[in-house]
């Protein structure tokens, strides 16, 4: 199951926080070599890790966390509009009903696992229940293909760029009844992948 975290329940989650951002150093920092979010050699964090802040996180069977993604509001100035605002052709999308998705990272172990396939229903599930649009990202375009094959809508806001030797596209992930639809039938999850009563922080 998929745990929604943001400012209003935080405190009641401060395993799983801690256990995320320990996850992303290791994908981030060490893997991909993200040496300037590095805090306390332990911990990846940005300036958008703050109050407004969502995080969707996967727990493990064992207490762990598999995986899990970041959303931001778009209507705040975020990574898009301030850091790679040359990707997109024309303005950045600012919108209540649309968020962005960062810093999406799963265990090397927990790759294509149900853990994976619960966070890609997630960002259909909880787009769906909050009333969005869509999400904008920041993805490597060989992934859109991929992502596409699980049933996503996916529409790139400008053309691809080398930004640090790797090919980076913005794009925006459409949310609606009949994606959300296909995303369960390709990965086989009919049920919520949210806990029986999940804590949604409204957007707008």
């Amino acid at each position: 199951m998929i745990d929604v975290i943001h400012h209003g329940n935080a405190s009641r989650h401060p395993d799983l926080l801690d256990k995320q951002f320990r996850l992303r150093h290791e994908i981030f920092v060490r893997e991909r070599g993200w040496t300037s979010f590095d805090v306390d050699g332990a911990y990846e964090r940005d300036q958008y890790d703050d109050d407004a802040a969502i995080y969707l996180v996967a727990a493990d069977d064992h207490g762990g966390v598999a995986g899990g993604f970041r959303l931001y509001p778009t209507v705040l100035p975020h990574m898009l509009s301030e850091q790679f605002a040359a990707l997109v052709e024309g303005a950045v999308i600012r919108r209540s009903d649309v968020l962005e998705l960062t810093r999406f990272a799963m265990r090397k172990s927990e790759r294509r696992s149900r853990h994976y396939f619960e966070l890609l229903v997630a960002i259909q599930e909880y787009g769906t229940m909050e009333g969005l649009s869509g999400f904008t990202s920041v993805i490597n375009p060989l992934r859109i293909p991929i992502l596409q094959g699980f049933g996503f809508e996916i529409e790139p806001l400008g053309l691809p760029s080398m930004i640090d030797g790797e090919a980076t596209i913005a794009v925006l992930f459409h949310v609606n009844e009949q994606c959300h639809a296909r995303v369960r039938d390709k990965v086989d999850i009919r049920d919520t992948v949210f806990g029986a009563t999940p804590t949604f922080r409204r957007t707008a």
